[in-house]
């Protein structure tokens, strides 16, 4: 597999609602794929219940310089038929989980690897749909 195919395959990722942890920037060096992914969902906070949609899902595609700043960052999908507001609910949420994680420390590999390449995360906030 190719290193592009890996960067998207790799990082699909779902933040489920399990962990509500307080969020929290990385401390350590991150070295792989699956560091990076970690470090994302950690710092990740999820809208109040009070102002979710249930069932909310996002695909963003963000990219990081080679020192972790974030390079750029957008929302490639949202749900449909949900509000303006709840939209921009999930927006807030996802600049301030990038603003709480960046700088991203990555090691030199890493960030000489992944440097400008686009990266591909799923967001699907589960936390008011019914268990099984």
């Amino acid at each position: 597999m190719n290193v592009r195919a890996a960067l998207v395959i790799g990082l699909l990722v779902v933040l489920s609602a399990g962990s509500m942890a307080e969020p929290a920037a990385p401390t350590r060096s991150l070295n792989t794929l699956a560091d990076v992914s970690r470090a994302l969902r950690s710092c990740w906070r999820w809208p109040p219940l009070s102002e979710a949609q249930a069932g909310m899902e996002l695909t963003i595609r963000v990219s990081f310089k080679r020192n972790g700043d974030v390079f750029g960052a957008r929302i490639t999908y949202q749900t449909k038929d949900v509000s303006d507001k709840e939209r921009s609910i999930y927006y807030a949420a996802l600049l301030e989980a990038l603003a709480r994680c960046s700088p991203l420390p990555l090691s030199e590999s890493l960030g000489e690897a992944i440097a400008g390449r686009p990266l591909t995360f799923h967001i699907h906030d589960t936390r008011q749909q019914r268990k099984a």
